[in-house]
């Protein structure tokens, strides 16, 4: 990025690091969008109750067809009740696809198995780095404007 030590990195150097950085920071409002819009979906075999989930409502939407409501109440509560467990499960794999498809983890593979946790886990790495990284490239991109790069 820079030449030997005490010289100053020229201004092709800055504008790529520039341009890293704003990928990344892309990269990551790019995940971070993907993940927040992710849903996971289940419904019974005759398609009288379907469920959907995020990662942060865990019973986005419950649909009972009136009919369903005839069905024993203990019948109905472990239907929804499984019904709930496959849509959770139907989310993290849309969770998974989504951060094998961005280019592998962003982090430890418990996150994973919790799209709540990997999707707070992401907003906390993203509040914490993009102020900075903004920062960084705002002065960048003035310091090129002032070489005239």
């Amino acid at each position: 990025m820079s030449g030997p030590i005490g010289t100053t990195p020229t201004p092709d150097a800055m504008a790529q690091l520039a341009a890293r950085m704003r990928e990344q920071l892309g990269r990551g409002e790019e995940l971070r969008g993907r993940l927040a819009g992710l849903t996971g979906q289940a419904e019974s075999e005759n398609g009288l109750v379907r469920v959907t989930c995020t990662a942060e409502d865990p019973a986005q939407e419950l649909h009972i067809d009136p009919r369903a409501l005839r069905m024993p109440a203990a019948e109905l509560s472990e239907l929804v009740a499984g019904l709930l467990r496959a849509a959770r499960a139907d989310l993290q794999r849309a969770t998974t696809e989504v951060m094998r498809e961005l280019g592998g983890p962003a982090g430890p593979s418990a996150l994973l198995h919790d799209p709540a946790a990997a999707q707070a886990k992401l907003a906390q790495l993203n509040d914490m780095v993009s102020g900075p990284i903004r920062e960084s490239t705002e002065m960048l991109e003035r310091l090129r404007r002032q070489l005239g790069v």
